[in-house]
């Protein structure tokens, strides 16, 4: 129910933004998941610090009054742009499923968005399990991938303003990648480690919002709530399924300690999502420049 109810508010949140932004659609969506960044660092603490002092129980509740008062308050503030003639027809429309634009994005989002949640599961049992280090170093990783993460969607909005989104997500998704298979797979260190969850955060942070961005510039704002939606409902099935064979492929391959081949099955498939991204380049220019 609550992954179902806080859905709306999200998808709404990151997408009518666009509708009021022409020029600066990029660095709109950096505050905005600036924002969802910061939210998520502040109420995990406050959570933690509910349960330690008030209990589970008034913890859930001091947490959905938080989530009533703000979203009754800011709700109202949420206005669609959009003229009359603009309106979709229908109320869901998945004829975009058959555009060929909308089948590139898709399958990179599928391939790149799957793998975005796997260095924060692994991260912080590697450094135990690999490593022997003590888990506040693993809990200082996701913290790393999260602060990094707020540089990187500043530093992608920005460029992807001024170079156009689809050629910076085909850099984040490769860089994201590197931290991985580059990084990460070869060097079994407390450094490397480190390096990989720095740069995977400054990366693979932000192929989120450089998809809705890329989504902005292929079908203009008039569709893009509904056509994000469908996008994200891509990204919840490819997080379940790469989240499952992950683990799967840890305890069968890596019998719980050997983790070289979730490391490549992660890099792997943002490796896919790339050469995705590249065809898809190619087929929208016809020449490949990094200028749009």
């Amino acid at each position: 129910m609550f992954g179902s109810a806080g859905s709306f508010p999200y998808i709404l949140g990151v997408t009518v933004p666009l509708q009021w932004i022409k020029r600066r659609r990029g660095l709109a969506l950096a505050v905005v998941y600036l924002g969802s960044g910061l939210g998520g660092m502040w109420i995990s603490l406050l959570t933690r610090t509910c349960i330690e002092t008030v209990g589970r129980q008034w913890s859930n509740r001091i947490l959905g009054c938080i989530m009533i008062a703000l979203g009754v308050g800011l709700s109202p503030l949420i206005i669609a742009r959009r003229a009359a003639k603009q309106r979709p027809e229908k109320l869901i429309d998945f004829s975009v499923v058959t555009e060929w634009r909308f089948m590139y994005i898709a399958a990179a989002g599928f391939f790149a968005m799957g793998p975005n949640t796997i260095p924060y599961l692994l991260m912080p049992t590697y450094v135990a399990d690999v490593l022997k280090e003590h888990s506040k170093l693993g809990s200082s990783l996701v913290t790393l991938i999260n602060v990094s993460g707020i540089f990187g969607r500043f530093l992608a909005g920005m460029l992807a303003d001024r170079f156009g989104p689809v050629n910076i997500l085909i850099i984040w998704v490769f860089l994201a990648a590197f931290s991985q298979l580059g990084i990460w797979l070869p060097f079994a260190s407390v450094p490397a480690v480190i390096a990989s969850a720095a740069l995977f955060g400054v990366a693979g942070a932000s192929i989120v919002g450089m998809l809705l961005n890329a989504i902005s510039q292929q079908f203009g704002v008039s569709r893009i709530t509904y056509i994000s939606g469908i996008i994200y409902m891509t990204y919840s099935i490819s997080s379940l399924v790469v989240a499952q064979t992950t683990s799967l492929m840890l305890d069968t391959v890596g019998h719980g300690t050997d983790y070289t081949w979730p490391i490549v099955y992660t890099g792997m498939l943002l490796m896919v999502a790339f050469v995705i991204l590249l065809a898809f380049k190619f087929k929208i220019s016809r020449q490949f420049t990094f200028i749009v």
